[in-house]
């Protein structure tokens, strides 16, 4: 069975989603707030998001900045419950003006072949952090690439890339903007090819080996309440 994240407010349309979604054999993790999410749940993969549009406008700041991020990485397909008509509209990015994507079709083309990914459980923020990387624990200067973060948390980064590095290669990054820039030992969990999308191209890294006085800088510029330490 397929498991899938439902970003919804209103419970009386959330049961509404997940009939419609258990009746094509879909398992749904409801969201009523991402803030609460991320303090109550661990890391679980997911195949996809599915998001209630109405929900969406109505979000909160930090809940619109954290939908915008997952559906970047996920497929996801918003939904509008017309209670006039009974029945649920969809729409999705790319599918095409006035075609109807039903759920059944969206996880047979789109979530079946997605690999299930974790959502983050620390917070990012939009940082652009000078950054010098190396597949070498000691940097040897005709190593290094010069780059630049997206965005950053106490749990790792999204770093620009033109290259395609296959998730679990082993990186290590120089943040020269930390008072201590001690190279910090990265692992690639997934990579955002050039020229695939318009999207910043680039790969996102999780920390294997960092200092304690570095995750605490990281945590200082992040300033979030419920970012993990």
């Amino acid at each position: 069975m397929v498991k899938l994240l439902l970003y919804v407010h209103d419970l009386e349309i959330a049961q509404i989603y997940l009939k419609l979604a258990a009746e094509v054999n879909i398992e749904c993790e409801v969201v009523h707030s991402f803030e609460e999410f991320y303090k109550k749940h661990q890391a679980q993969p997911y195949s996809g998001l599915l998001v209630d549009i109405v929900s969406s406008i109505r979000a909160s700041t930090f809940d619109r900045a954290t939908l915008k991020d997952l559906m970047a990485v996920y497929p996801s397909l918003r939904l509008r419950w017309d209670p006039a008509g009974g029945d649920m509209r969809t729409l999705m990015t790319g599918a095409g003006a006035g075609q109807k994507v039903s759920l059944e079709q969206f996880v047979v083309t789109y979530c079946r072949l997605f690999t299930p990914r974790a959502l983050r459980l620390h917070c990012r923020k939009e940082l652009h952090c000078s950054v010098l990387c190396s597949v070498y624990g000691d940097m040897p200067e005709d190593s290094i690439e010069r780059t630049v973060t997206a965005d950053v948390s106490v749990g790792g980064c999204f770093l620009y890339s033109s290259h395609c590095l296959t998730k679990g290669t082993t990186l290590w990054l120089r943040f020269i903007d930390l008072v201590d820039n001690t190279p910090i030992q990265v692992e690639v969990v997934w990579c955002r090819e050039w020229g695939k999308t318009t999207r910043l191209p680039g790969v996102g890294v999780k920390f294997l080996k960092i200092r304690d006085e570095q995750r605490q800088e990281f945590g200082a510029m992040v300033d979030c309440d419920h970012c993990e330490s």
